[in-house]
């Protein structure tokens, strides 16, 4: 088997955490697994799977000193800076260019920096298994999770015929959008569909061509890219990253590859897309109230129930009779919300914008 590299995506801004999440501070930075940082633990899970120097981290190039300080055993030259966020697929052919031009038959783990996933044992056993299936240096690699509720906040994969000799895995029919409530509850009736994960396995030779086929414009971006990288030519690099449109790469090529498979995800995973989301990593007290609590924080709830409450900082959340909030305390902002609006939160955060406090941001 080729080396296995792991890619690490840290760009996202994390809207949906305002006022917790910022644009120095996003949501991968926040103390949400297990009072770690996201990207931190979503790095040590990928421990004794991929060695230090096979670790790669693709960010804006705003994050670069708090990276560097979060980071500080990652190697300057493995932490890749966007000049600007378009979204995964230029951010995936950056990595794949990079990766490309230290090794060009290698494997690539794709990640996202914000999930919490367990157990880590069944993590790394899934991604052997899918990077076992990507040596054909054809199949482009994805990971479903079992969806336990009819969810429409998540993509979906459809399974198809079962590949042979690899247990837990399919090809791929096609991939679901979130769906409506009523499509969703179909999806787990039917019984063949699983979320989409957005975590892939592949070959770096096998992305190149996949990317070339599938979506011309992105090919030649990345093309573009591996030669500059090649050369040592930063500002060709930058120039050619800009030219890559900005989509998504479940959108520019797993939707339209001609050879994708999906391995069953024997883990406990969230994306933790939302506050609301807490409430299934973190454990609810007798009334259903969710509280996370970094640096000092904490909480006080009285006679109430069903709330999520997130305080960053030596400040105390007292709750009094109330029920269904968001409550989030952190240095200069707090935020209330009902619980079923915080999915909302884009709008709230163009509003702090539109009334020029983008030092709130």
């Amino acid at each position: 088997m080729s080396t296995l590299h792991a890619v690490v995506m840290a760009g996202g801004t994390g809207t949906r955490f305002w006022p917790a999440s910022r644009t120095a501070r996003p949501k991968q930075f926040l103390p949400l697994a297990d009072g770690k940082p996201m990207l931190q633990a979503t790095i040590e899970r990928l421990a004794g799977l991929c060695g230090e120097d096979q670790i790669w981290v693709v960010a804006g190039k705003k994050l670069a000193k708090p990276l560097t300080k979060l980071l500080p055993s990652l190697p300057k030259e493995r932490l890749l800076l966007e000049p600007e966020a378009r979204d995964t697929a230029p951010c995936i052919a950056l990595a794949t260019a990079a990766i490309a031009a230290a090794d060009p038959q290698a494997t690539m783990v794709v990640l996202p920096a914000d999930h919490v996933i367990a157990p880590v044992d069944a993590f790394q056993a899934m991604l052997r298994a899918g990077a076992a299936i990507a040596q054909d240096g054809e199949t482009l690699v994805t990971f479903g999770v079992a969806p336990t509720f009819p969810a429409t906040g998540f993509g979906y994969v459809e399974c198809g015929e079962p590949l042979a000799g690899h247990g837990g895995a399919h090809a791929v029919r096609r991939f679901r959008e979130k769906p409506d409530r009523a499509t969703a509850e179909s999806f787990l009736q039917h019984g063949g569909f699983l979320w989409n994960s957005g975590i892939f396995v592949w070959r770096v030779d096998a992305i190149l061509r996949a990317m070339r086929a599938t979506d011309p414009e992105l090919g030649a971006a990345a093309d573009a890219m591996l030669a500059a990288t090649q050369k040592g030519e930063k500002s060709t690099l930058q120039r050619a990253f800009l030219k890559a449109p900005k989509r998504s790469i479940d959108y520019a090529v797993m939707e339209k590859a001609a050879k994708v498979a999906v391995v069953r995800a024997p883990i406990r995973w969230n994306d933790v897309g939302n506050f609301p989301a807490l409430g299934s990593i973190a454990p609810p007290d007798a009334n259903g109230n969710v509280a996370v609590a970094a640096d000092g924080g904490s909480c006080i709830p009285l006679q109430s129930g069903g709330n999520i409450v997130y305080a960053d900082g030596a400040r105390t959340v007292a709750l009094f009779g109330v029920r269904d909030l968001v409550v989030v305390a952190v240095d200069d902002a707090v935020l209330v919300c009902p619980k079923d609006r915080a999915q909302d939160l884009k709008a709230l955060v163009e509003h702090v914008r539109a009334s020029g406090r983008a030092d709130l941001l």
